[in-house]
């Protein structure tokens, strides 16, 4: 019975930790340490750029050259997007015309032309074992 228990203990363990892999995601080229900078990760075209869900969001206080987010996820396809918040206000501040007034980054560096970047092109496939992956600040 108490080898039963301890193989159940052994499969379970073993079951959950498959389940998760971390996706590790260096940005860089980070110009100053005002304010703060803002990662999400997405799972979906249908989540991509702007419905990333609360638990695949991260703010970290900004640090001048580079720092680095961790993501536990399960094994699959996913594309980041994120921003530096200088002014620490919690929004990707704009002009009238939509240009960038912040910092803004994607997965596969992607950078964009007129609109957002497809999912499909800053997508990434993060495989059981994990993955880490490096992104670049653009500043306007």
């Amino acid at each position: 019975m108490k080898r039963l228990v301890l193989m159940l203990l052994v499969v379970l363990a073993a079951s959950s930790s498959a389940r998760a892999a971390e996706l590790a995601i260096i940005v860089e080229g980070i110009r100053s340490a005002k304010g703060d900078i803002r990662l999400s990760i997405y799972v979906s075209p249908a989540e991509w750029p702007d419905r990333s869900t609360r638990d695949h969001d991260q703010v970290q206080p900004a640090k001048l050259g580079s720092q680095t987010f961790k993501f536990e996820v399960p094994p699959g396809t996913y594309a980041a997007a994120g921003f530096h918040d200088e002014n620490g206000n919690g929004k990707f501040d704009q002009t009238l015309i939509g240009l960038p007034e912040e910092g803004y980054m994607f997965s596969n560096n992607v950078r964009p032309i007129l609109s957002t970047p497809s999912f499909a092109s800053a997508s990434v496939t993060v495989p059981p074992e994990g993955k880490a992956i490096s992104i670049v600040v653009k500043y306007p």
